[in-house]
C-alpha cells in the first residue's frame, strides 16, 4: 500500500470533502480520488460513502482511519529518531514528584558552564513507565512501597527496561502546615495522622496501597497531581500528606513541618530505570553518580 493513500484517507475524513483535502495536501482532486479508489480495490471494501453533500466514512472506513492514524503517528516517530538520539549530551529524566531530584539536577547543572537543554518531568509511576515506553524520556526514577518493589522490577523487565535499586527502606513522613496541631507533638503515630483528612498524590488511588497503609474507606482523601497543589492544600486546611522522606526540600520556606510516622507499616524503595538498549551518555552517567553520592547514600 502507498503511504500517500493513508494521508489522503485521513485528510478526507477530517475535511469531509475530497476537494478540500486535495487542496490541503497540494494534489489534484482526480489524483486523490483515483488513489483512494485503488486503495479500496486492494482492500476489498469501501472506505467512504459518497453523497451530494460530501463523503463520510463507512463503518469499515472508521476502523481503517483509526489504524491509519496510528501508522502515520509511528512513521512520524521513525522520522524523528535522529532528533531523539542524544547528540548533545542532554539529560532526559522523568520521575515521581520530587523536589529533591529537581534540586539535585539544578545543583548539578550549576557546576556546568555550558547551557544545555535538559528535560525533566514529574509524574505518576504509571506515566513514568509510559514515558520510557514511548521514548519521551530516556531515564526514569520512581519511588514505590518496598512491598511493591519486586512487582515494579518485574513489570520493568517484562517490557525490556533495565532496573537498579538506588535506595531501600526510606521512611514515610507526614507533611503538615506549621500551624497544624500535629506540628506541636514530639511523636506522631499512624493513629494520630488518620484522625485528619489526607491529601495524597494520584499514585495512592489504589485499593492495595490503601490496605498496606491501613487507610479505610471512612478516611477523607483528596488526590492531587502536583507538588504545588499539595503545598496549597496543606497551607489552607488541616489535611495531612503522606509521602517518602525527601520528597520536599526547604520545608521552612513553605511553612511546612515534616516528621516520620511512628509505626507506619511500609517504607519506600527508589528505582532507576532505562530502556535496555539505551546507553547513558556521559552527562547522564555523571548525574547518576551525583545522585548516588549526594542523595541516595544517605
Amino acid at each position: 500500500m502507498n503511504l500517500s493513500a493513508f494521508y489522503y484517507v485521513t485528510e478526507v475524513a477530517r475535511c469531509g470533502s475530497i476537494n478540500k483535502a486535495a487542496q490541503n495536501l497540494f494534489t489534484s482532486q482526480s489524483n486523490m480520488s483515483a488513489s483512494i479508489k485503488m486503495l479500496e480495490k486492494n482492500l476489498g471494501y469501501k472506505l467512504f460513502e459518497r453523497t451530494s453533500r460530501g463523503v463520510t466514512p463507512t463503518p469499515e472506513g472508521h476502523l481503517f482511519i483509526q489504524s491509519a492514524n496510528a501508522i502515520l503517528a509511528e512513521m512520524k516517530k521513525i522520522k524523528e529518531i535522529p532528533a531523539r538520539v542524544d547528540a548533545e549530551e542532554t539529560i532526559s529524566i522523568s520521575c515521581n514528584w520530587s523536589a529533591q531530584i529537581l534540586q539535585a539536577l539544578m545543583n548539578f547543572k550549576a557546576k556546568d558552564s555550558r547551557e544545555i537543554n535538559d528535560a525533566y518531568r514529574e509524574t505518576s509511576i504509571l506515566q513514568n513507565f509510559e514515558c520510557l515506553y514511548e521514548n519521551k524520556y530516556r531515564i526514569a526514577i520512581i519511588d514505590c512501597f518496598s512491598s511493591f518493589t519486586d512487582m515494579e522490577i518485574q513489570n520493568a523487565r517484562n517490557t525490556n527496561l533495565d532496573v537498579e535499586i538506588l535506595q531501600k527502606n526510606v521512611p514515610a513522613v507526614a507533611l503538615v502546615s506549621k500551624n497544624h496541631p500535629l506540628a506541636q507533638k514530639e511523636k506522631v503515630t499512624v493513629n494520630d495522622v488518620y484522625k485528619y483528612p489526607l491529601v495524597l498524590f494520584e499514585d495512592y488511588r489504589d485499593v492495595k496501597r490503601h490496605q498496606i497503609m491501613g487507610i479505610t474507606s471512612r478516611t477523607p482523601m483528596l488526590y492531587l497531581y502536583d507538588r504545588g497543589g499539595i503545598i496549597d492544600a496543606l497551607d489552607s486546611t488541616d489535611r495531612v500528606a503522606i509521602l517518602k522522606r525527601g520528597t520536599f526540600v526547604e520545608n521552612e520556606k513553605h511553612a511546612l513541618a515534616e516528621f516520620e510516622i511512628a509505626g507506619f507499616p511500609v517504607t519506600y524503595d527508589v528505582l532507576f530505570m532505562k530502556r535496555s538498549y539505551y546507553k547513558l551518555n556521559s552527562r547522564e552517567e555523571a548525574f547518576l553518580r551525583y545522585l548516588k553520592k549526594n542523595i541516595y547514600s544517605k
